[in-house]
């Protein structure tokens, strides 16, 4: 009954709309007013039905407020002939964030203001080819920067991470490759190896490399998929005793992610402190926990927080990949392009960063 109410309503106001506009408006313009009118009454009715995560009583809790977003190909002032921008991977370093792409092998070179083609805002190196760039992370005392491969065929035909060491030049537009090393991780799948990086410094227990697995198990296929089971490789480095260029990350252990983090599958992590992030694209989602890096184990169940969704309570933020905390409160993203088989919803936001804030009392 209450359908076929809304539908009278909204019939009502439609013939009141063009009886009221009729000499008023040409046929066109009197068209347009009457389907606002209907898609106003969808979206509206859409909007409240039954049996979504939306309708939750403590879907406040739950969902992140977006701050600002700008998509790439207008944060540049030049763009160096490029506009596909695959964003992959986020770091922050004092007022800057550089974001990789795996679509191209030039690094993103942001101000943290975000201010839509800014002269600060600039394409470190060539555009160059595809260069698979999963994650990037900074490492301070060498002032270099570390990005990931998610997976190579090594000279032994079994597919593993590549990590390459980066160095930017005085003028900081562009960088060179000072080495590259295998993360001693043998992946089952080729489109399912490391997602995102994070550098941690230990002191006397030494450095370690935090590196995220996309797939549930660290793996691909069917068990891949299933929810809750994923896994943060932590290594060490590890050079040649003859020749330093013969390096390789080797893993120290293997963190299980709480359950709580209940994702089909991982795109990105950073930790600030205790709190540690780490975002999902599947399911559109961050999931915040505490972690001990005494024992390297995770020592709280965790929560989730969505990213903002339309009136249907569709996702739109679906190509969530890189992250990096701004403060305790606030977090900044980076969106890859949408693939051709997600529902076009998503394209508006892809290709973009943006900064969202957690809901109160998170």
């Amino acid at each position: 009954m209450k359908n076929v109410a809304c539908l009278l309503l909204i019939t009502q106001l439609v013939f009141q709309s063009a009886a009221c506009s009729n000499s008023l408006q040409s046929p066109t313009e009197r068209a347009s007013t009457i389907f606002d009118l209907l898609a106003f009454g969808r979206h509206h009715r859409h909007s409240r039905s039954k049996g979504t995560i939306c309708e939750n009583s403590d879907w406040r809790k739950k969902s992140m407020k977006l701050i600002k977003e700008v998509p790439f190909a207008g944060i540049f002032r030049d763009l160096q002939g490029e506009t596909k921008f695959e964003a992959s991977g986020l770091v922050h370093v004092n007022d800057t964030y550089y974001a990789v792409f795996d679509s191209h092998r030039s690094l993103g070179v942001v101000n943290d203001e975000l201010e839509a083609m800014s002269a600060a805002n600039y394409l470190a190196g060539e555009i160059g080819g595809e260069s698979q760039f999963e994650g990037i992370t900074y490492m301070p005392h060498t002032d270099t920067f570390l990005v990931v491969q998610e997976s190579h065929v090594h000279p032994d035909n079994k597919l593993k991470p590549l990590i390459e060491e980066l160095e930017f030049f005085p003028n900081k537009t562009s960088y060179r490759s000072l080495r590259a090393c295998d993360l001693e991780l043998e992946l089952t799948h080729e489109n399912k190896g490391i997602e995102s990086i994070q550098f941690y410094d230990a002191g006397e227990k030494g450095k370690f490399l935090f590196a995220l697995c996309e797939g549930n198990f660290c793996t691909g296929g069917k068990k891949g998929e299933k929810p809750g089971n994923g896994r943060v490789i932590v290594s060490q480095f590890e050079a040649g005793l003859e020749n330093e260029s013969n390096c390789r990350w080797v893993p120290y252990k293997t963190v299980n992610v709480p359950p709580s983090a209940n994702f089909k599958d991982y795109s990105g992590m950073a930790f600030s402190g205790k709190r540690f992030g780490i975002v999902s694209q599947e399911n559109s989602a961050l999931w915040v926990g505490s972690f001990d890096f005494e024992s390297m184990e995770f020592d709280s169940s965790g929560h989730i927080y969505h990213f903002p969704r339309d009136n249907n309570c569709d996702m739109i933020y679906c190509t969530v990949e890189g992250l990096s905390w701004i403060d305790d409160h606030r977090i900044a993203v980076t969106l890859d392009r949408a693939k051709a088989d997600q529902p076009f919803v998503c394209t508006a936001k892809d290709q973009s960063i943006a900064v969202f804030v957690l809901p109160h009392g998170s």
